[in-house]
């Protein structure tokens, strides 16, 4: 792949990137909730046209969290296919390879939007659940760092990290099979950062700092070559914090 191709790539996900981070900011400055936004909800009632709204708006999301980290696999996607271009061979364009990693990470706002749906409601159905708000919390971040250490996250990160190894042993030919195995790509990157998903469960859906603080931890850990010591020092961290939000809730003005 050139270097015009290259820069053609990267330019296209970053650009895609901070469209999709100004559109949320500019949704989460619409809720009049500022940079501290709590659920992505707005406090609405399950129905189904909020439901499609919401999976819209965490695709979004994805797209501005989740698209910089996967520039290294995209342009070795492209490289690929330009190879069997120029040898007449069956190919696909990489907006269709994207395209599927898109529709995985949108699709996961299904799961996303039941998640906030519970967080709104149960409290009114089991009042005691008040109480223990900051319990569960913490519980979700232990649960998180807990994973962040475990073998399977980095069984995934693995593939994310290594974009010719994941190629290698993934290729499909034709359109179809480059948006499969973007779909593909897509699951092993769900279930490497799944857990830093749930963290903003407890901080909010929508709270803009931690998605940044979030955004920049999954670059670091596929992107950098300290990426898996990256890793488990989240988990580390996230575990000390769940434990803090158990225990002494009051010093993260948590109550």
């Amino acid at each position: 792949m050139t270097l015009r191709d290259k820069i053609i790539i990267v330019t296209a996900l970053v650009l895609l990137s901070v469209l999709a981070w100004i559109a949320t900011v500019h949704q989460a400055g619409g809720m009049g909730l500022g940079l501290m936004t709590m659920s992505m909800t707005m406090g609405l009632p399950f129905s189904i046209s909020n439901a499609v709204l919401y999976i819209a708006l965490w695709g979004v999301m994805m797209v501005a969290m989740m698209f910089p980290s996967v520039a290294p696999t995209a342009m070795l996607f492209a490289t690929v296919t330009r190879q069997k271009r120029e040898q007449a061979a069956p190919f696909a364009p990489v907006w269709l390879f994207t395209a599927g990693y898109a529709v995985l990470w949108t699709l996961t706002g299904g799961v996303a939007y039941a998640g906030d749906i519970a967080i709104q409601s149960l409290p009114d159905t089991f009042p005691g659940l008040r109480t223990y708000g900051s319990v569960i919390g913490g519980l979700t971040l232990i649960i998180a760092g807990l994973y962040q250490l475990s073998p399977l996250k980095y069984v995934c990160l693995s593939k994310c990290r290594s974009p010719l190894g994941f190629l290698l042993n993934s290729w499909q030919d034709g359109y179809w099979g480059a948006f499969r195995m973007g779909v593909h790509h897509g699951a092993y990157c769900l279930g490497c950062c799944w857990s830093l998903m749930a963290v903003l469960f407890v901080v909010g859906t929508m709270n803009l700092v931690w998605m940044g603080v979030l955004t920049l931890i999954i670059f670091m850990e596929k992107i950098l070559p300290y990426g898996v010591a990256m890793g488990k020092g989240t988990g580390i961290g996230l575990i000390g914090l769940g434990l803090v939000l158990v225990v002494a809730p009051s010093t993260l003005a948590v109550g």
